[in-house]
């Protein structure tokens, strides 16, 4: 059964690594169980986790409180991702089983490709943590998955970092 989520998807690229931040207001909160913890400022404040995935890869997940309370994930590559800005592109995203549809909509910033996904229900986001697997599939691409095992206090400090703002 696919279910419909209000998800709205925009491709950002950012210079990201695991430990370093974007110089667009954004301080380290803290590390939990391989996630960093960061603070942006340009999102409410709001708190973010990020975790390398490889060399050139990155995966983000977040709050926005700049108005409702919202979510979002991202993954970030120093890759080339195939996605021209402005384009758009459906998207799958499978959590253990559950599936949700989107739009991605292609940019591209200082030579590095990504994709983040917004989420009207922020608990989405932490309820992530008791899930095993992400799949996101854009149309016509190969599938991403990103497992969530052991996510549980990485998300709890993104809850704490969040509720401290």
């Amino acid at each position: 059964m696919q279910k419909h989520a209000s998800i709205a998807i925009a491709l950002a690229i950012v210079a990201l690594t695991a430990t370093d931040a974007p110089a667009q207001a954004v301080k380290k909160y803290g590390s939990e169980a391989g996630w960093d913890i960061f603070i942006k400022d340009t999102m409410g404040p709001g708190c973010l986790v990020a975790k390398k995935l490889s060399d050139v890869s990155q995966v983000q997940m977040g709050i926005d409180a700049t108005g409702e309370k919202k979510g979002y994930i991202a993954l970030y590559t120093k890759k080339e991702a195939a996605v021209a800005a402005g384009e758009k592109v459906s998207v799958l995203f499978d959590v253990d089983g559950q599936k949700f549809t989107g739009e991605a909509t292609g940019q591209q910033i200082e030579g590095t490709d990504g994709a983040f996904v917004w989420v009207n229900n922020p608990d989405f986001i932490y309820d992530l943590a008791k899930k095993n697997a992400l799949t996101i599939s854009p149309a016509g691409r190969d599938p991403i998955v990103l497992s969530l095992k052991g996510t549980d206090a990485a998300f709890m400090a993104l809850r704490a970092c969040q509720d401290a703002q």
